[in-house]
């Protein structure tokens, strides 16, 4: 009995032992040089006394060796058996559909000083007046003035943007079956057709849902079309897609290369959603794309519905795979389809402990305290307008909330144990949080180069004569 005791303790030396080379190793990979340090300081005495203990003889070694393989067998138990609650997010009262003019993002991109749709909003709004004046007087994004203004590397986003505003402005196609009548096929085969298609244009994820009417906009505001003029929608379903941002590139907040991989990524899902749109008109249906600057819908409460993660305190869709690293757009349709289930992981219970989104917030506007109702819905409401005038002063959509979720590691084997540990398991999500301050700190302070091309050097002087 001895002898396979102090097998079993070889054993056990072994796992901890590589599990904190793969550690060290994945870290060094990501270059989390906190990380390593920290996990070096823990791990190299912890093995060194474990294998003394294992080496060294003498008369109790056996059972201080089975007590240690107990608490260890008994802590993993805990930590990855289904224990303790996952709240789902609750919807307490009637949703009213929101109107898109109000949105502040969207305020500064349609209405202009001097039209007659600017009179008439603040006419309506005066006391939005003051705040959107302060904001018109900082510079646009991507502009000179900005904090993280460069004449070679901010002019990337800007590009990307241009075009995608304008490829997107035209996307209320009709029908168009290529035979006379629409094709006639089951739910089922419909939603493997337009999954497979997402996925193979480059979709990380894809779901599907019954269309709430409450996340309709109410009236045009950014999008193209008509300022002001009622939104009629009568699809009944919508599907949401999802595309991963690199984490390369977020953790470069809130630098402006971080709202390249923002703009390029908007760019790639709209590319999706219009395909899918088009391919879904060809069948004979009805189908719309919605996509950066042209919405009719509110993308992030449709993908929770169509079961792609769940809404987080930062105010955004977190999923299981990436965290809130990702983009959205979203077809509406009245094609037959299977209905994917919503679905809870943890993230109401681990939102409500963390809070590094809150604490790591510039401009403070993560909520930092507890849930309230908006809109029929219980969740963390952030203020928007804080938001957006720190983009404004910093040139960037900041994303700083983005990067420091512990949910938004780069998908390696280690992170991706995490995720499945703590999915289910809410003492395995306090663990995984003490864990996650530990190492990388409880405010993510982490300094990257920025790639070659998004460099702030070789600016090039402009020549006065020219």
């Amino acid at each position: 009995m001895i002898t396979w005791i102090l097998v079993f303790g070889w054993l056990g030396f072994a796992g901890i032992a590589s599990s904190a080379l793969a550690f060290v190793v994945t870290s060094l990979y990501e270059r989390r040089w906190r990380a390593v340090g920290v996990a070096a300081s823990l791990f190299m005495p912890m093995l060194g006394l474990f294998a003394a203990l294992l080496l060294l003889d003498f008369a109790v070694r056996p059972w201080i060796v089975l007590g240690l393989l107990v608490v260890g067998g008994l802590a993993i138990l805990l930590l990855t058996l289904p224990i303790g609650s996952a709240p789902w997010m609750q919807t307490r009262g009637e949703q009213e559909r929101v109107d898109e003019r109000d949105v502040v993002f969207h305020r500064f991109y349609r209405l202009k000083p001097g039209t007659p749709e600017f009179e008439a909003y603040y006419h309506d709004h005066p006391e939005k007046i003051k705040y959107d004046e302060e904001v018109r007087a900082l510079p646009q994004l991507a502009h000179p003035g900005a904090k993280t203004y460069h004449q070679l590397a901010s002019p990337f986003q800007a590009a990307i943007f241009d075009v995608l505003e304008e490829i997107t402005r035209e996307v209320d196609w009709k029908p168009d079956p290529i035979e006379e009548l629409p094709v006639q096929a089951s739910p089922e085969e419909f939603i493997r057709r337009v999954k497979g298609f997402a996925r193979y244009l480059g979709a990380d994820l894809v779901g599907t849902t019954k269309l709430n009417p409450a996340y309709v906009y109410s009236h045009i505001g950014r999008s193209p079309g008509k300022w002001g003029e009622p939104i009629v929608l009568n699809h009944s379903h919508a599907i949401a897609f999802g595309v991963e941002m690199s984490h390369t590139m977020v953790r470069h907040a809130p630098d402006s290369a971080t709202t390249t991989e923002t703009a390029f990524k908007y760019f790639e899902v709209a590319k999706i959603a219009m395909l899918v749109a088009r391919y879904i008109n060809l069948l004979g249906y009805e189908a719309r794309a919605h996509v950066d600057a042209n919405y009719r819908v509110m993308c992030g409460p449709i993908a929770v519905d169509a079961g792609l993660g769940e809404l987080g305190r930062l105010g955004l869709l977190v999923t299981p795979q990436f965290g809130p690293r990702l983009r959205l757009s979203v077809v509406t349709t009245n094609l037959p389809l299977i209905q994917c289930k919503p679905i809870h992981f943890g993230v109401q219970h681990f939102c409500n402990s963390c809070k590094k989104c809150a604490t790591s917030c510039p401009s403070g506007a993560v909520e930092s305290g507890g849930k309230a109702v908006y809109n029929g819905v219980e969740k963390w409401q952030s203020d928007q307008e804080r938001c957006y005038r720190f983009w404004r002063r910093q040139g960037s959509d900041c994303s700083i909330c983005v990067k420091v979720c512990p949910y938004s590691h780069p998908c390696t084997l280690l992170h991706n144990l995490v995720r499945w540990v703590i999915r289910h398991n809410s003492l395995a999500r306090r663990v995984a949080l003490w864990g996650d301050d530990l190492l990388y700190g409880r405010r993510d302070k982490s300094r990257f180069d920025l790639p070659d091309w998004h460099a702030k050097q070789g600016c090039v002087e402009t020549d006065p004569s020219l």
